[in-house]
């Protein structure tokens, strides 16, 4: 039996139009698993993120076997155009994520944690570089590796790659979906190819009639989920 982060019977969310709602029923999303969500309309995908996050709209289910309005569970939302031309070092930028204070000090953990999302991006020989010196797909990266080094067991990524070569795009997929294998659950919005959708393991196809298609992707490049 498959492990559920979210058990949503409905959910509403925002739409750009001013007083507007989509509805959406049934969702399931795995736990510690890489799930994209894909629409013909982007925004309608961001709304799906914002409503998971509890930012707009509403939901009516549970988050790892509470019900969502208990809100206990840490979840990290990363938006597409999260950019920043900070004159921190991209190392000290990402170390930002596992501070509770502003003032205490790292731990080796810390360290650890920060280097290890810098690793998995590619990104370690950057660490030192200030991020206004960086091109706007490493910009794209650091935030994401900032997500990636915090606490939260669930990350909501708008378009994490979307910056990025369609090869680079499919190898960072791969990368994600190997790290929710290890304790994460990772839920990305995604307007790419059906290679970029095999790299998930499951998959969320919203339709303006608010009714979702949901599964593993027909040809996947990720190891299957249990049944």
């Amino acid at each position: 039996m498959i492990e559920l982060a979210y058990d949503i019977q409905h959910i509403h969310t925002c739409t750009p139009s001013p007083g507007c709602q989509q509805p959406c029923h049934g969702l399931r999303i795995p736990a510690n698993r890489l799930t994209l969500i894909s629409s013909p309309d982007s925004q309608h995908s961001r709304a799906v993120l914002d409503t998971l996050a509890g930012c707009q709209g509403q939901l009516c289910g549970q988050l790892f076997g509470q019900p969502l309005s208990h809100g206990r569970v840490a979840i990290a939302r990363l938006g597409a155009q999260t950019t920043t031309h900070s004159r921190l070092r991209l190392g000290d930028f990402v170390m930002q994520a596992r501070r509770q204070h502003w003032l205490a000090r790292p731990h080796a953990i810390d360290h650890e944690a920060v280097s290890h999302a810098l690793h998995t991006l590619g990104i370690s020989e950057l660490a030192q570089h200030k991020l206004h010196t960086l091109n706007a797909a490493q910009r794209q990266l650091a935030c994401l590796a900032q997500a990636l080094a915090g606490h939260a067991p669930v990350l909501l990524l708008d378009e994490p790659a979307s910056l990025l070569a369609p090869a680079s795009r499919d190898i960072l997929l791969r990368k994600l979906a190997a790290l929710a294998l290890r304790g994460r659950t990772i839920i990305c919005t995604l307007q790419g190819s059906q290679a970029s959708q095999a790299c998930a393991h499951w998959l969320i196809q919203l339709h303006a009639d608010g009714h979702a298609r949901q599964g593993v992707p027909t040809q996947q490049h990720t190891p299957a989920l249990a049944a």
